[in-house]
């Protein structure tokens, strides 16, 4: 599994001419520091990527080859339990291929390029929920349309990562997700009951764990705004905002 673990790292982040083509896009200059934080952004996901993989399919793969050594073995002194172990080979499988379809939609959606990003945030939100256990709804108002390109990816993946980080450093038990389509402009709010944080802290940090710089520097190159609400022990609500 290690030469698909590769693969899939391979495809965890934009190549890095990518950027600079939604920048010409959207019209605006990318700053040194932009690139800096993207490309240690790529790596954050990157590592996280790695350990979803190996605690999560990589180790379902190792799982089966056992399993079916086991199967093998079983077939000539005792068929019953060749059978059974044969079915619960099945359910695993059925299991693993869950596991990676839903790990390869976390790399690309590609509901985003044919269907949009209401319909794309709501399957991913769905799968988000059942994957972490963490409530996480989300609801929508105004015109379900298509958006620019780049402005719908921009969204989900700053979306994606912001309830990444309200669970990993959060401990949030609960997600709201409110998106709603104007007729000039995109409001998105993310809202979580973790343990919330501080804001001026966080975005003068030199390591921006939580990518909160990266996320305001892209949002503001699209002539939008980003808006960080939280404290120490009451969560946090990130309200974003776009022109159309």
């Amino acid at each position: 599994y290690l030469d698909l673990l590769d693969r899939v790292l391979a495809m965890a982040a934009p190549p890095e001419r990518e950027v600079p083509v939604a920048e010409e896009q959207a019209g605006g200059d990318m700053s040194q520091s932009l690139v800096v934080r993207i490309i240690e952004a790529q790596e954050r996901e990157r590592l996280r990527l790695s350990r979803q993989m190996h605690d999560g399919p990589a180790q379902s793969l190792t799982n089966l080859i056992l399993q079916a050594e086991i199967c093998e073995r079983l077939f000539d002194t005792d068929p019953e339990r060749a059978r059974a172990e044969l079915a619960a080979l099945r359910n695993a499988v059925a299991g693993t291929f869950k596991k990676v379809k839903g790990f390869i939609i976390n790399l690309r959606p590609m509901m985003l390029d044919d269907l949009g990003l209401v319909p794309t945030l709501r399957r991913y939100v769905d799968s988000f929920s059942d994957n972490t256990g963490v409530l996480t709804q989300m609801s929508h108002t105004g015109k379900e349309k298509r958006l620019p390109r780049h402005e719908e990816v921009t969204i989900f993946r700053i979306v994606q990562e912001l309830l990444n980080n309200a669970v990993e450093y959060g401990n949030a038990s609960k997600i709201q997700i409110h998106l709603d389509i104007g007729e000039t402009a995109v409001r998105v709010t993310v809202e979580d009951n973790g343990s919330g944080f501080d804001v001026s802290e966080m975005l003068s940090s030199e390591k921006d764990e939580m990518g909160l710089a990266t996320m305001r520097e892209r949002i503001e190159m699209l002539n939008g705004q980003i808006h960080f609400d939280s404290g120490l022990g009451r969560g946090t609500v990130v309200t974003i905002e776009l022109p159309i």
